[in-house]
Formats: structure tokens, C-alpha cells, sequence
């Protein structure tokens, strides 16, 4: 529950006052407003990046390299361990205090003590030193050229920790600040008229939460709504709505591609597990067909996964498409029969997150093994039960997916297939191989870009020779929008909207 030094008194807008109001979309409660207690909770992400600002950002509208936002410079060491920072001098907090050097320290020191989901990626920080007013080292216990993305995070957001009482929200400098919160209902998000990069062109921002999607259409349609972001869809595909905006000039539809991953993940570090047996992993990668899912299946709204990067990730390696698996029956039935299994025999359980998707999605598969002779039972559990069995090593196969948080290789890669971490969260459960682990944290060190995208596409050939998983798809970011919203880009990693640019402008009827 949020604090109750909230700002209270606010209504809902006048309809002069539409012209600078965004009425938002959402599906659920925001959870965790407090960069420090959220844990990549879609909504409460997307709503603290409109009220905080992080050190550095991903640069619209490409998304693919960093820019300053509270530093105005960075530097990596040489030698990868120690990254300099100066800080703008015109920043302040919402209450006017003056952000300084020392109020970044004590707010990233904050961030690692009470938030796990962020402390897993600072812990190589060896410390924090405030080397001026507006300057700031941190030093890290290995070179990791990656540590800058991880600045840009909505959990590494900047607030002021001085004077911040517990349970108390935080303050930050962000373009917007927090108004009013009704759970189950709004959240409202007023300008803030200092913000150091001009006040956003939108006075309100108005969040709705609307937890069905038929309902939000309909929102959509007549205006009750401005937009629907990606964060709407993260574990759906929303087919219907396309379909209904197809020919609505009421509504837009805007897609982008993601860093997104959904596969049939296998429990790799379990010699008692049919699906230890390589063949038996090659088989089942050999009779998925691939081009039903994605055009069939999935009505085309997606885009087909051919390893462990995604085709959106800067290192993604386009030799894969080649070599990637495809649908061949035969191989699948004599690769089978070569383990050891006839028609029938080879019995597994499919677990699965619950909703319309995965359930068609799984029922695809199932019919796709039964075709090489494997007997695949369904079972569907919400998503701290499946996590739960996830990490205990309870299965054989199971969906899954990864959707970064950074724009960086290593967000899949380290984070899904370091065998050390195995069995720490929902990776890729890879078994105990230090010359593999060697070398992805080799390509995580890599202070070379061309040198790093070199490495990794070594390493994508590598993880595919061990078929540690049947990739399938990556769901594209979709927003929908009614056309009077401008200035909105579509962020790839993470799939959260700022509002700082974002503006309406009347169209004819």
C-alpha cells in the first residue's frame, strides 16, 4: 500500500482539460512503486519510469544505444571495473532538494540492500565513491562492460533517500509525480513543472486498470481510453484486438519487434530425464512445426525464434536462420528410435504457464509430438507454482520465456545459461560445464563491442549444437492507440512507455 503523504483532492479531468490528459490502460495494480521493492512488475515499472529518472537511458526512437539522463557523462575504465559519472547540475528532486552525488550513492546503496531482483545484477559493486559534488565512481570486482545498461533499469532508478521514512513512497525528479492512487481503480500522475528536461507536454496522466481485455477494446473504441501499452499483453497475444482495429480509424495499432523469447524449455541438468538424451532433445526440436505456430497458431503477430537471441537483439547472428531446426518428422522419428523409444513409448508432461495462449500453444505442441510418436500430457499452474517447480528441477519440459529488462546479450545469455546460476531462478538449468561458463563470462567482459558480438555469435552456435531448448517465438510490442496521441515510441527492452514527449493533437472526425 502506498503512503498516505499522497497529494489528495484530485477529480477526474474536465473536458476542457482532455487535450492534456492521457488515459492509460493497464490490466492490473501497480506493484512496487518504489524502485527499490519492485521486482520487474510490469505496471509499477512503467509508472516509475514517468515519475524517476535512471542515470542513463536507452535513446529513442531506435532504442539501441544509451544517452544521458541524470549523468551527462560516463566513462569505462580500460579495464572494464570502474565507471566514472558526472552528473547534470540542474536537477532537482520534486520537493526542490538539489540532486547531488551523494544522493545517487545513497539511493543505488538503497536500491541493492532491499530489492533481490536488483541485487543479482549489481552484486559485482565492490563500492561507491563520491568524488565531487556531481561526480560519483563505482567500482566493480570484474570487468563487465555491461554494468551501464544495467544503470538504465527501472529499478535503478534514482530517489531521495534522505529524510524517507519506511513505507513512506519516495520522492524522485521524474517528468511527472504521483497525485492520487485507488486500488482496483486509478492512479494519477500530475506534471511536474520543474523537471529539468521542460515540463511534459501532458498535464495528467491518468493510469486505468482495466483487467479485461474485451473491456479495454471497448474503452479504446469510444474513447474512454487513450492507449493500451505492450505491458497490457506481456503474457498474451492480443489477436482479437488487431483483428477489431484492423479497419477502426478510431484506433491505432502500433507494432515493434522485441527481445522477447517463448520456448520449450528442457530440464538439462537431470541424467535421469528422458530429455537428457540429445536425441531426444534434437527430435523434439526436429517435429515442431514452426511455421504453423507462428502463422497459424499465432495469427502472424509474432516473429519466429531461431536461438537463444532474438532477431531484434543487436547480437543476433543471421547464419542461424539457416541452420536453425524446421519441421521434419522423419528425422524426429529416427532420432527417437535411435534413443531407444518406439511410437507411444516416450511419455512426458508439458508444464505450463495458465491463459488462452499458452494453452493453445501447448495443445499445438502436444499434437506436433504425438505426429513422431511422444505421448505429451498438459499441465497448467499460475505462474509462482510453475516458478516454484521451475526452480526445484520438478520436470522435464516446460514453456517458458525471457523478457530482458536491458538491451544487452547478456540479459539472455549470462543470466540463461551460466551453469553456476542453474539452479538459482527459471534459467535454462544447464549442467555443471566450466569451459562454457568461461566463456560466456569472457563475451560478458569483452570491452569490444565487435569483439563481444563476435563471441556471442560463437556462443549461439555453441548453445544451439546442445539444444538446451526448442525455440519458438518472440512476441512483437503492440500498442494501441487512438490517433490524436503523438510522440510515442515503442522501447524494445524494457516494454514501458515515458510520457515526457507524448502529447495529443485533434484530428478530424
Amino acid at each position: 500500500m502506498l503512503s498516505l503523504l499522497l497529494l489528495t483532492g484530485c477529480h477526474p479531468p474536465a473536458d476542457d482539460a482532455r487535450a492534456t490528459t492521457l488515459v492509460v490502460a493497464v490490466p492490473s495494480d501497480p506493484v512496487g512503486l518504489d524502485p527499490a521493492t519492485n521486482k520487474a512488475e510490469p505496471v509499477g515499472s512503467e509508472v516509475i519510469v514517468n515519475l524517476f529518472d535512471t542515470l542513463l537511458a536507452w535513446a529513442p526512437p531506435t532504442f539501441d544505444r544509451l544517452q544521458g539522463r541524470l549523468a551527462s557523462q560516463w566513462a569505462l575504465s580500460a579495464d572494464g571495473r570502474h565507471l566514472s559519472l558526472t552528473l547534470r547540475p540542474d536537477v532537482r528532486f520534486q520537493d526542490g532538494t538539489a540532486l547531488d552525488a551523494l544522493a545517487v550513492k545513497q539511493s543505488l546503496e538503497r536500491a541493492t540492500r532491499l530489492n533481490p531482483f536488483l541485487a543479482a545484477s549489481f552484486k559485482a559493486i565492490d563500492g561507491i565513491e563520491v568524488t565531487g559534488p556531481l561526480s560519483l565512481r563505482i567500482d566493480l570486482s570484474e570487468s563487465m562492460p555491461t554494468f551501464a545498461a544495467l544503470l538504465a533499469q527501472p529499478q535503478a532508478a534514482i530517489v531521495k533517500v534522505a529524510g524517507l521514512r519506511p513505507g513512506q513512497q519516495p520522492l524522485g525528479t521524474g517528468a511527472f509525480r504521483l497525485r492520487r492512487y485507488s486500488p482496483d481503480n486509478e492512479l494519477i500522475l500530475e506534471r511536474n513543472p520543474g523537471y529539468f528536461r521542460g515540463p511534459a507536454k501532458l498535464q495528467r496522466i491518468v493510469y486505468r486498470i482495466i483487467p479485461d481485455a474485451s473491456t479495454r477494446r471497448l474503452e479504446l473504441k469510444y474513447g474512454g481510453v487513450d492507449v493500451s501499452p505492450p505491458i497490457s499483453q506481456l503474457s498474451t497475444i492480443p489477436t482479437d484486438d488487431i483483428q477489431a482495429f484492423e479497419q477502426d480509424h478510431k484506433v491505432q495499432v502500433v507494432q515493434a519487434r522485441s527481445q522477447i523469447i517463448r520456448q520449450l524449455e528442457f530440464n538439462n541438468d537431470n541424467p535421469a530425464s528422458p530429455v537428457h538424451d540429445l536425441r531426444v532433445r534434437q527430435a523434439m526440436a526436429w517435429a515442431v512445426d514452426y511455421d504453423g505456430l507462428v502463422n497459424g497458431i499465432l495469427g502472424g503477430v509474432v516473429e519466429r525464434v531461431y536461438g537463444p537471441l532474438p532477431t531484434a537483439s543487436w547480437a543476433f547472428d543471421p547464419s542461424l536462420q539457416a541452420s536453425a531446426y524446421h519441421l521434419d518428422r522423419d528425422k524426429a522419428r529416427h532420432l527417437l528410435a535411435e534413443a531407444g523409444y518406439q511410437p507411444g513409448q516416450l511419455k512426458l508432461t508439458l508444464y505450463a504457464f495458465q491463459g488462452a495462449v499458452w494453452t493453445s500453444v501447448a495443445t499445438f505442441l502436444q499434437a506436433n509430438f504425438a505426429e513422431v510418436g511422444i505421448d505429451v500430457r498438459i499441465e497448467q499452474s499460475e505462474f509462482s507454482l510453475l516458478r516454484a517447480r521451475h526452480v526445484a528441477g520438478q520436470f522435464d519440459i516446460a514453456l517458458d520465456g525471457r523478457q530482458p529488462w536491458y538491451n544487452d546479450p547478456d540479459a539472455h545469455i549470462t543470466i540463461g545459461y551460466l551453469s553456476s546460476l542453474a539452479r538459482s531462478a527459471m534459467t535454462f538449468r544447464m549442467p555443471p560445464d566450466p569451459a562454457l561458463d568461461e566463456r560466456i563470462v569472457q563475451a560478458r567482459s569483452q570491452p569490444d563491442p565487435a569483439v563481444r558480438k563476435q563471441e556471442y555469435a560463437q556462443l549461439q552456435h555453441e548453445l544451439m549444437a546442445r539444444v538446451p531448448a526448442v525455440y519458438l517465438f518472440s512476441n512483437k510490442l503492440i500498442l494501441f492507440k487512438r490517433p490524436e496521441v503523438q510522440g510515442l515510441a515503442l522501447n524494445s527492452a524494457p516494454p514501458l512507455s515515458e510520457y515526457w514527449a507524448v502529447y495529443k493533437e485533434p484530428v478530424a472526425p
